[in-house]
């Protein structure tokens, strides 16, 4: 008969009790820490010393989050709203420039500016058409569609809205119109001079515009809303009198910028 060693027997039963002991442990520490992983942590409790904190954010805390984000929402839209201002005035000062530029550049050889005609019947509330010129650039309806001008290319693209080939609109950066006239003394009819005109500037643009300094563009003389005309720039003060929302602008221009000259022409119109 085959001898069993009782010692190593006890030994035996001792380890294979241990090891399914710290099994179960295992395996109930594991399924706690499962549970307690699909708990929001708002709903989790801290257990110390018998007492029991939870963790949230007051009414008081959420009020004061939604009142700064509040204030930043309105400094951030007044912000936006004065650098889009201030984009659409650098905006215009460039276009100007640029059609002054064009205009003598391709009229230039001829020494006036007979021909240089085109208005735009846009307003603040938008573009209802166009008004051309007749064969003898005298003003008409008859949406011939500018094509000297176009020709000429004496508008940024971004500007005009072309239809079958022919200029049919003219928009500024604020939404309105611009027009483009040539004009001459009454008696001589030598058209060796122009203008721009913008419609529908806000009253802001309207004040920074009129005290800029456009010698560089060749202006001389600027008409504000058909009542104010002074040499280029107006002052200050005048500016702020006879600009307001909705302000019309013209900007003259002639071969020699002679002021005298433009003096004479706008008391024969």
């Amino acid at each position: 008969m085959k001898k069993y060693n009782l010692k190593n027997i006890k030994s035996h039963h001792s380890q294979s009790l241990a090891k399914a002991n710290a099994s179960r442990d295992l395996q109930i520490n594991f399924n706690q820490a499962k549970d307690a992983s699909t708990i929001p942590a708002e709903s989790r409790h801290d257990y110390k010393c018998g007492s029991t904190t939870q963790r949230g954010r007051s009414m008081i805390e959420m009020l004061g989050v939604l009142a700064i984000i509040g204030v930043l929402s309105v400094g951030g839209i007044a912000g936006y709203s004065k650098a889009m201002m201030k984009y659409r005035i650098n905006k215009t000062i460039e276009q100007i420039t640029l059609i002054a530029g064009n205009v003598r550049a391709f009229w230039g050889p001829q020494k006036n500016y007979d021909g240089a005609y085109c208005l735009s019947s846009c307003n603040a509330s938008g573009c209802t058409g166009y008004a051309g010129v007749n064969a003898q650039g005298n003003p008409t309806t008859a949406y011939n569609g500018c094509p000297i001008v176009k020709k000429a290319k004496i508008f940024p693209d971004e500007m005009i809205t072309v239809t079958d080939g022919k200029i049919m609109s003219i928009t500024n950066p604020f939404g309105g119109g611009v027009w483009l006239e040539t004009h001459n003394k009454a008696k001589s009819g030598d058209h060796q001079a122009f203008d721009i005109y913008y419609i529908g500037l806000p009253q802001e643009a309207c004040i920074e515009l009129a005290t800029y300094d456009w010698s560089n563009a060749g202006a001389s003389i600027i008409n504000i809303n058909g009542d104010y005309v002074s040499k280029t720039p107006a002052d200050l003060d005048i500016a702020t009198q006879y600009c307001d929302d909705n302000a019309d602008m013209w900007l003259y221009f002639d071969v020699d910028a002679n002021a005298t000259y433009w003096t004479e022409v706008l008391g024969e119109r």
